[in-house]
């Protein structure tokens, strides 16, 4: 491991004897090793001022301000960078860079497309720019930046599987089935397109024993959309089963799940793994709606009144919750339902009701007793 105390020492000794070039090699090491160390990326900006290398002067400040969290700052520097070789193309990618850093994605993009003006080779940008572009719900745009890369790079598979992804997106299947250069996403668009045939031909040619775990979850969830397509329901739910082994549930898995229990009429379950769907993708009120639903299916199931009561407790609605949290006791006298009522009703002073779920309240009678001799000295101070 590299002592950056000695290689400080190293750079500053070199600094010293006036040695910058080597100075500036062994400081741009230690930021290699520490991208933030703030002492050396000071000396590479004073560096940069002996050597009158203004241009490069401006980009080091940049950094120190990137590092000392000053993104105005940074952008102004480097801005000023840019002003004396407009042409440079890792300044404008840094200026680019930290517009999307401060959430300015639109001049974050007018930036990757200079880059692109001044060359047009530039693989990143076309990743940058379609994301940018998709955080800006512009798709249109996103897909024509990518054709512009597949013309750029015609045998770049990641820039193809790019392209059919958003073609997916915009529901252009015929489009995606053209530039797909990747099986699995290339069933998933088959499926969408409901050529079932197509998708499991080329699904059961996989070698399942040579995949990885993220690739043996991809399969069991195409293999289980196929079967929903082709109305094997059970079996689409064994799938979404052994996808969940491999890691854990997600949303996708608990979405297939809701569907396929919508088509076997079982309302509950679908309800149920609708609420777990939008739970993890962060809609609780969505979530919310949907565990109702399922309560007012099954008001006895557990696991339903706990999530209700979790979520309201996240919404801040505590009263709600509380009433979901005693329905959850009043099944099983559950051990953390009764801690939390307990808490609850402490909070709310109700003593009483706090001991009837087991609060231990050791300080309440010294603090009666407190009360008490309190209004005795009020009564008897004038006497």
């Amino acid at each position: 491991m590299a002592n950056l105390e000695l290689m400080h020492q190293n750079a500053a000794n070199e600094y010293e004897q006036k040695n910058f070039e080597k100075a500036l090699e062994i400081y741009n090491e230690i930021i290699k090793l520490n991208p933030i160390d703030e002492v050396a990326l000071s000396c590479i900006m004073d560096i940069y001022l002996e050597l009158d290398d203004k241009f490069n002067y401006y980009l080091a400040r940049a950094n120190v301000n990137i590092a000392q969290n000053k993104l105005e700052y940074a952008i102004n520097d480097t801005k000023k960078a840019i002003e004396l070789d407009v042409d440079n193309i890792e300044a404008r990618r840094k200026l680019a860079r930290l517009y999307r850093v401060d959430k300015k994605n639109l001049k974050s993009i007018d930036e990757f497309l200079r880059i692109l003006e001044l060359k047009e080779d530039e693989l990143d940008v076309y990743f940058e720019l379609v994301d940018l572009y998709m955080k800006e719900d512009s798709i249109e745009s996103a897909i024509s930046i990518a054709k512009k890369g597949l013309n750029i790079f015609k045998d770049d598979k990641n820039i193809k599987n790019m392209l059919a992804q958003l073609y997916f997106k915009a529901n252009d299947l015929k489009s995606a089935l053209e530039v797909v250069d990747d099986d699995f996403l290339k069933i998933k668009i088959l499926l969408q397109d409901e050529q079932n045939e197509n998708a499991i031909e080329l699904l059961n040619k996989v070698n399942y024993e040579n995949l990885d775990k993220i690739q043996k979850r991809n399969y069991h969830i195409l293999k289980a959309q196929y079967l929903y397509n082709t109305k094997q329901f059970e079996n689409a739910l064994k799938e979404v089963e052994a996808y969940d082994k491999i890691i854990s549930a997600d949303a996708l898995s608990f979405q297939m799940k809701a569907l396929i229990y919508e088509e076997l009429n079982d309302e509950f379950r679908a309800h149920f793994n609708w609420g777990f769907c939008y739970k993890l993708q962060g809609k609780n009120d969505e979530a919310i709606v949907e565990f109702t639903n399922a309560y007012n299916k099954n008001p006895k199931d557990k696991t339903t009144l706990i999530e209700l009561a979790k979520l309201y407790q996240l919404n801040k609605e505590r009263f709600v919750a509380i009433e979901f949290w005693q329905k959850v006791y009043e099944i099983d006298k559950d051990e953390q339902a009764r801690e939390i009522l307990a808490e609850f009703y402490y909070s709310e002073g109700n003593f009483q009701k706090a001991e009837e779920y087991g609060k231990v309240i050791e300080e309440k009678q010294e603090n009666y007793k407190g009360l008490i001799d309190k209004i005795m000295e009020f009564f008897c101070k004038d006497k």
